[in-house]
């Protein structure tokens, strides 16, 4: 009699087993589906690799930024960050860009290299960007403002004036009057944050693309200056 008992408890035991798999495997989708989207390049984990964009209307921008951890050769937008202990290797052509909105780059594990060991350069998107020559990349910086230039009147109008990093690093903020509101009261001296496209030159570099893209076609970029933005 015990002995048919013991058969009978354990037939019961088996037979819940599977319930019992696919309501972990129901949880554990319920919690990845809660994760909240990332939408921002500045909100990327530490150590994770943008690889593509996909439509979502929880996102500002309507766009989800698609992360992973990286592995070599996997191929990455160029506004994404690269982890230390990897490196841009070629520019991507073709169907290999994917879903970036402009360029994309391989990466491979890093060989170090003198021009981005310092810790700015591994830290900061702004900093690697200039220690690598990077242009087209989508960064989000803060600096105080400290010249104010003449207006860029060829073809659509810039406001202009130079940017000092907090790693005295300076850029030239060229922010589009003819699609974003000029910023009126800006004067040398004030902090400003941005969003936009960087593009390298010796002396910096340069940050444009700081206003939303009238086609739609463009990561909307913006300027924050004494609590207002200006896109």
């Amino acid at each position: 009699m015990k002995q048919l008992t013991k058969l009978l408890l354990l037939s019961v035991l088996i037979c819940s087993l599977p319930s019992i798999s696919c309501a972990q495997t129901s949880a554990r989708k319920a919690r990845k589906s809660s994760a909240s989207p990332i939408c921002k390049v500045a909100s990327v984990p530490n150590g994770m690799v943008v690889v593509g964009y996909k439509r979502n209307s929880a996102c500002s921008d309507g766009f989800e930024l698609l992360v992973k951890q990286p592995e070599n050769g996997d191929i990455i937008c160029a506004e994404s960050p690269v982890p230390p202990q990897f490196s841009v290797a070629s520019e991507a052509q073709g169907s290999l860009v994917g879903t970036c909105p402009k360029k994309a780059f391989m990466i491979q594990g890093r060989i170090d290299s003198a021009s981005d060991s310092t810790p700015e350069a591994k830290n900061d998107p702004i900093a690697r960007a200039f220690a690598n020559r990077t242009s087209d990349v989508q960064v989000e910086g803060e600096g105080t403002v400290t010249k104010l230039l003449a207006d860029d009147l060829k073809g659509s109008r810039h406001q202009r004036f130079i940017v000092e990093l907090a790693s005295g690093q300076t850029l030239l903020v060229s922010h589009n009057i003819d699609i974003a509101p000029r910023i009126e009261s800006l004067s040398e001296g004030d902090s400003v944050r941005f969003y936009g496209e960087y593009v390298w030159n010796e002396k910096g570099g340069i940050i444009h693309w700081t206003h939303h893209d009238p086609k739609g076609k463009h990561v909307a970029g913006w300027i924050k200056h004494n609590g207002r933005i200006f896109k």
